[in-house]
């Protein structure tokens, strides 16, 4: 018997559920549960339809009139925390993880759960045989309309009587507990598991007030088991045999609700917690609808990695039998939802979370007030780092002192990538940076963080690369970050702890002796290798996507993800040969050279013939060329619109035949073609005759034979130079190593290029991925395999699973980094939450990248449209000038960055045109308008306004 006293005890788990309660409470009903269940075997079961009769001799769906004033032992709608998780399997993964949940102590609102075998039962009653679960999912699958036509009559059919008068009495018992109202959600039996999640598949409706609607919304979930998209997924996920259980929950009047994910599901590293949190009903987070606040927590020492603050446009609330969407006034968008404290039992949460299930979690919640609520939670499916997963065994390291630079790799990737370019970059980058540091012989510890993701965009983990550099006697930070960029150097240089010597001088006639026998059989062994590569790209460029089934395609992902590990593992070893090189050199130049040694070697590597970067350039001044004799191809270029113009839009000719086997040999380039979202020149060519305009308008300029001339003789006045510093006896020692620094870049260039050929046919599976996707769910929008990663894009390929919900989400949030201001390119710790104060007077100190000076207009260009305007002589102003920028440098005056080093793809491409260029000037597209008037002094590495444009 339960009096009134056990009543308000009820009551108060769902009104305070502070942990301590739901653990009694928790504890207190798993006995009552129990006996309830033996009471419960000892009733008959009703003389219905056989179908019932098979279902309550499972003990799920059997008859028992309610006992007035007293909670019912329940037959069909149990109590969920009356349900054994292991012994559940009927009731659904949703059913199945709430319930150990509660049986944890964790504080979820009161629920109830029905199995799915009376989903089954209703079915078998009211379908025809064809349509019946069992039998449905072993066929072919049926129309889209007939579908509709099985989820009507679910629809429409009435309930069983004996759950119809528990879920009444379930209703009631929930309004007497304190609920407003009540969730209904769909707890497939397919669904929830730890390798697929198949969530958004089935039906959710919330805000249930009155027990007809309670009784809709169940037939509402099980008619949603006939939903097109979660039949694909059923089938292509191998169920032949599935079943829809329900949830009815109490309804939480959340004043901020959202998601938290016990390892980040966007990277995979285990060692941090994501929550994401905005104002009102969590389905506006859930469903992409709202824009949240994301923070990022590491575990090992419950500090911010970064704090992000979402729009949160939209307050999403229960009210008069409906939910409604209210705006959220400026002042909230602009702060945080979640106070310190419940950041904090969030956090603590997660942790608490992650080992009860012994593996990372999803999880939704939502606060009322001060109360927290664990809605429900399912196991993530991300693939996870392996050198995140013991995270609590992670050396002790204060995250509050991490330096973190995208000043070089930003150039390579600027901006905000997208989930898909994210997960496959940073997993080709980490794998890149350690091999580059063995072959320098250094070790690299198992759990070294190289790589961080910072409101979309890609850092460097300066602090572990100065650490791991530090095995190399003699070399310090500031060497390094000559080579790189970066800053923080003072602060580098006083807190990196230098490792001990000792391994890296004992392995250093091993790593001599790998690094000569790699480089002498690395000619012979590219060779092989793009003889491989070129038969690969035919065979791969001759497949129309199209045309292929789902598992077809699947398997094209994996050929090209097998191409970028082969093309990454040759390019690796360039890149660890260009930094050994480099180094090596630098150190030597600077001895013999003094404060002299960087100019020096910026002239040294200048004029290296055969730049497979500078080639495109170079293409387009002769293809401008055969322009200027062709007078019906020039007036078509200069009369066209750059952004409208397409190759067939020239007449038959010379310029057309030259651009057609221009973009056959260069269309897989483009403006930040690092990013796969980003169209290349073979789908968007605005670049490419916004440059053949600047030429035909330009007189005069140039000529690349007389620009390669007066490039090689600056390498040869600074080689002649070089050996009237060095002593006789060392000169070939220089100069085989000099020949050596320019050989390795040289590879460096021309392997970058197969490497976006790669990139190039990831878009070509993503583009036709999303093609499949959108007309399976139109909610999802265009280019949805963008924003799944690697992995996702493969379950969804092989499962056909729904991505929709997913996807907006996944959108809102590449949109809402987007619109935040750039962090800072190096910042100590996580990014400040608003940008730090520019300087507005005196001149912006950069890296020279290429010798001289110039003085002109500043042209600010930050897509490829934006080139459209440009004219010849100009300064090329941008956040990052990518080797898809390229073609414009020959037409420009100079070049100005934001971020870069002196040894990246664009910094060697503009020393190649002798273009004078600074680069890492932090701030120079927030300083500099369009039309300012500006100095670029190479030779001093500064950049001086002269003259203010007309505002």
């Amino acid at each position: 018997m339960r009096g009134p006293a056990a009543r308000r005890s009820t009551r108060s788990t769902f009104l305070l559920p502070r942990w301590a309660n739901a653990v009694a409470a928790a504890r207190a009903t798993r006995s009552r549960a129990r006996s309830e269940e033996r009471i419960g075997g000892h009733h008959s079961p009703p003389r219905r339809g056989n179908h019932w009769r098979r279902a309550a001799e499972r003990g799920h769906c059997a008859r028992r009139g309610p006992s007035p004033g007293l909670e019912p032992v329940a037959r069909i709608v149990k109590r969920i925390d009356s349900l054994v998780p292991r012994r559940a399997a009927s009731y659904g993964g949703k059913a199945r993880g709430l319930a150990a949940l509660a049986r944890g102590g964790f504080p979820v609102p009161r629920a109830y759960a029905i199995a799915g075998d009376c989903f089954v039962a209703h079915c078998d009653a009211h379908l025809p045989r064809d349509a019946r679960p069992h039998v449905l999912l072993r066929q072919p699958q049926p129309s889209p309309e007939r579908l509709e036509e099985y989820a009507a009559a679910v629809r429409e059919a009435p309930l069983d009587p004996a759950l119809l008068g528990e879920l009444r009495e379930t209703f009631r018992w929930l309004r007497r507990d304190g609920a407003q109202s009540v969730a209904v959600r769909s707890s497939s039996t397919a669904e929830d598991g730890s390798d697929q999640s198949g969530a958004g598949l089935h039906a959710t409706v919330l805000h249930v007030e009155s027990e007809d609607a309670l009784a809709d919304a169940v037939r509402a979930c099980w008619a949603s088991f006939y939903g097109p998209a979660a039949q694909s997924y059923l089938r292509k996920t191998g169920f032949e045999e599935a079943a829809v259980g329900v949830v009815v929950q109490a309804m939480v009047p959340a004043d901020i609700a959202g998601v938290l994910f016990t390892v980040n599901p966007l990277s995979g590293d285990a060692g941090e917690v994501v929550i994401d949190a905005a104002y009102g009903l969590g389905s506006a987070v859930v469903d992409g609808s709202v824009s949240p606040d994301t923070l990022r927590i590491d575990k090992a020492s419950g500090l911010p990695r970064d704090r992000i603050i979402g729009g949160k446009a939209i307050r999403r609330v229960a009210e008069h039998g409906e939910v409604v969407e209210h705006e959220v006034a400026e002042a909230d968008r602009e702060r945080l939802a979640l106070s310190e404290t419940q950041v904090d039992l969030l956090f603590q949460l997660a942790l608490r979370i992650e080992k009860h299930f012994g593996g990372p979690r999803d999880v939704e919640w939502a606060f009322r007030g001060d109360q927290l609520f664990l809605l429900q939670s399912r196991p993530v499916t991300a693939a996870l780092q392996p050198a995140t997963k013991r995270w609590q065994k992670r050396r002790d390291v204060d995250r509050e002192k991490i330096v973190w630079s995208n000043v070089n790799v930003g150039e390579a990737l600027p901006g905000v990538a997208t989930p898909l370019t994210w997960s496959i970059l940073s997993r080709f980058s980490e794998l890149g940076f350690r091999r580059a540091f063995g072959s320098l012989g250094c070790t690299v510890p198992k759990d070294a963080e190289l790589v961080g993701n910072f409101r979309g965009r890609i850092y460097l983990n300066l602090s572990e690369f100065m650490g791991i550099l530090t095995q190399v006697p003699g070399l310090r930070p500031k060497m390094i970050l000559a080579l790189g960029g970066g800053g923080e150097v003072d602060r580098l240089e006083e807190e990196v702890e230098s490792q001990s010597s000792w391994g890296f001088l004992r392995r250093l006639p091993l790593t001599v002796a790998r690094f000569a026998r790699e480089n002498l059989a690395l000619t012979e062994r590219l060779e092989e290798w793009e003889e491989a590569f070129a038969l690969e790209r035919t065979r791969l460029g001759q497949v129309d996507p199209r045309i292929l089934p789902a598992p077809a395609l699947a398997k094209m992902l994996e050929d090209v993800e097998r191409l970028l590990d082969e093309s990454g593992s040759i390019m690796l070893t360039v890149y660890g040969n260009v930094l050994a090189s480099a180094v090596l050199l630098t150190t030597a130049l600077r001895v013999v050279a003094g404060s002299s040694a960087e100019a020096l070697q910026r002239e040294l590597l200048t004029g290296i013939a055969d730049l497979d970067s500078a080639a495109p350039g170079i293409a387009l001044w002769h293809i401008a060329e055969a322009a200027r004799e062709e007078s019906a191809a020039r007036e078509a270029i200069l009369e066209g619109d750059a952004s409208l113009l397409r190759v067939e839009d020239l007449p038959e000719g010379r310029t057309r035949r030259s651009l057609g086997r221009f973009l056959e040999a260069y269309g897989h380039r483009g403006t930040r073609e690092a990013e796969i979202m980003e169209p290349r020149w073979r789908e968007d060519p605005t670049l490419l005759f916004a440059t053949l305009q600047a030429h035909l308008r330009r007189e005069g300029g140039p000529r690349p034979l007389d620009l390669e001339r007066s490039q090689r003789a600056q390498r040869e006045r600074a080689e002649q130079d070089l050996r009237d510093r060095v002593p006789a006896p060392f000169r070939p020692a220089f100069r085989h190593l000099l020949v050596q620094v320019q050989r390795f870049m040289r590879l460096r260039e021309r392997l970058r290029g197969y490497v976006t050929e790669v990139l190039g046919f990831y878009r070509t599976v993503a583009l036709d991925a999303s093609r499949r996707v959108e007309l399976r769910e139109p909610d999802a929008g265009q280019g949805a395999a963008f924003y799944l990663t690697e992995s996702e894009l493969h379950q969804a390929l092989r499962a056909d699973l729904s991505v929709a919900i997913r996807v907006r989400q996944r959108r809102r949030q590449h949109e809402r980094d987007l619109g935040l201001p750039e962090p800072p390119d190096t910042f100590v710790g996580y990014p400040p939450p608003v940008p730090e104060p520019i300087p507005t007077t005196g001149a912006m100190r950069g890296l020279a990248a290429s010798s001289g000076k110039a003085t002109g207009r500043a042209r600010l260009l930050h897509t490829a449209a934006d080139a459209a305007a440009f004219e010849a002589g100009e300064i090329l102003v941008c956040g990052s000038a990518d080797v898809g920028w390229a073609p414009l440098f020959l037409v420009a005056g100079g070049v100005v960055t934001d971020l870069g080093g002196p040894l990246s793809h664009a910094s060697i491409v503009l020393r190649e045109y002798g273009v004078p260029a600074v680069v890492n000037t932090k701030v120079g597209t927030r300083r500099i308008r369009d039309g300012d008037r500006i100095l670029v002094d190479a030779d001093r590495g500064e950049v001086r306004i002269l003259e203010r444009a007309p505002e």
